[in-house]
């Protein structure tokens, strides 16, 4: 709420951005009547479109019951009507994935409806919320996990339009970062929303897993990185949003790592975004050459070294399995942290191996991690003295009751 404080500090931030977004059940359900009146007041006084985010679909008796997706016309009334009794109006509604959860998902409760039918539920409440607010921009916002590809999200706004006479105002979409042709995927809806005058926007976040403020900042700027200036990606929106445990701080934009200084950034430095590649908290690992006792596809020995907990190098077997890690030149080691992707959880042992100038240029022991471990776990070595002129660092496992696998391996550089 501090955010709609007269004053607030992110005012240069806030100056690059044109929409402000609600989350619907919020609207609905959590908001004081207050706490509404202040936020829409606030928003129309930055001179920021007001949105919200909100399921389309109408659970029947037999299915879509506590489903995401699944809110429909009775919610949608409300946040209408809350909207309208705050002061404000409704500029642009963000539907809640109602193409994956009504067609691809399968779990408890799925409809798993044909696309023409989805796009008659949502026809109908376009229609009614078009009934409260008449020039509101309506698009639909949807996931991307396996195995759902950019012909599955072309199919479904061409139905749509198809079925309804019209288009959906835009298509955003929430990215499995899991996925490592994640970019290429996102690009080919792009490239196709761009063909069919469909503006397509991406959600840019961090992970679930991401320890800190810092981290869940530094891998969403690479992953900003990647797209925008790696794949040439020019999404028509770019979304700042999570529903993640971080960021936990908005404000100040003047601070490192919260979230409208990471906004802030985005607009002026992006190129500075993501990690530091060099100098006090840099990790020397990242993206840095890597070899491996075997992989699997899409699971490659670089996924451990890419700075995201949600890519990974998988070996594919049990222990024993290895990954060696070349930082290219002699460093100070301070400390090393490791995340294991591990199913089932259960008792590891990995030999953590150093090599460089005050070895003898032989591989040392330098730590052994030897206890029970859970998936996403955060080992952590922090030597009494720092490793000196260390270039390799080879981590073996020789004991693990799951596949060998590391979401991510980080080497931090010792302070001058």
């Amino acid at each position: 709420m501090e955010l709609f404080a007269p004053g607030a500090p992110w005012a240069e931030a806030r100056s690059h951005i044109q929409v402000f977004k609600l989350y619907g059940e919020w609207v609905a359900y959590h908001a004081t009547d207050a706490e509404l009146k202040l936020a829409v007041e606030a928003i129309r006084g930055m001179g920021l479109a007001l949105a919200v985010e909100a399921g389309p679909l109408d659970p029947p008796a037999d299915c879509g019951a506590g489903i995401e997706g699944f809110a429909g016309l009775d919610e949608g009334a409300i946040i209408a009507e809350r909207i309208l009794e705050a002061g404000g109006t409704l500029d642009l509604i963000a539907l809640d994935e109602p193409l994956y959860y009504a067609h691809f998902y399968d779990g408890p409760g799925a409809c798993r409806w044909p696309l023409e039918k989805i796009a008659q539920e949502v026809d109908e409440y376009l229609q009614f919320m078009r009934g409260y607010f008449p020039n509101a921009l309506i698009g639909d916002t949807e996931p991307s996990p396996q195995p759902l590809v950019a012909e599955d999200y072309q199919q479904w706004l061409l139905i749509f339009r198809e079925v309804a006479g019209y288009d959906l105002d835009f298509l955003h979409l929430d990215i499995d970062w899991s996925r490592p042709n994640w970019p290429e995927t996102v690009k080919e809806v792009e490239d196709f929303g761009a063909r069919e005058g469909i503006p397509v926007g991406i959600i840019y976040n961090g992970n679930f897993g991401d320890p800190s403020d810092e981290v869940w900042i530094s891998i969403t700027g690479e992953r900003v990185k990647r797209y925008e200036l790696e794949y040439d990606g020019r999404p028509a929106h770019v979304l700042f949003q999570s529903w993640m445990d971080h960021p936990d701080f908005t404000l100040p934009e003047s601070e490192a790592f919260t979230y409208t200084s990471f906004i802030r950034q985005y607009f002026t430095e992006k190129s500075s975004l993501g990690y530091p590649s060099n100098g006090l908290n840099a990790n020397l690992a990242f993206n840095k050459p890597v070899r491996v006792s075997r992989f699997i596809a899409d699971g490659e020995g670089q996924y451990a070294v890419d700075g995201d907990i949600g890519t990974l190098w998988s070996s594919g077997d049990d222990a024993p399995q290895w990954i060696e890690i070349d930082l290219e030149a002699p460093f100070s080691i301070a400390e090393m942290h490791l995340v294991p992707s591990q199913y089932p959880e259960g008792v590891t042992v990995h030999n953590i191996y150093v090599k460089g100038p005050d070895t003898g240029n032989n591989y040392v022991l330098a730590h052994t991690f030897d206890g029970f471990t859970r998936d996403s776990d955060r080992l952590s070595f922090a030597p009494g003295e720092p490793l000196s002129a260390i270039q390799y660092v080879r981590i073996e496992t020789i004991a693990s009751p799951s596949w060998v696998a590391w979401r991510e391996i980080e080497i931090m550089v010792a302070g001058e």
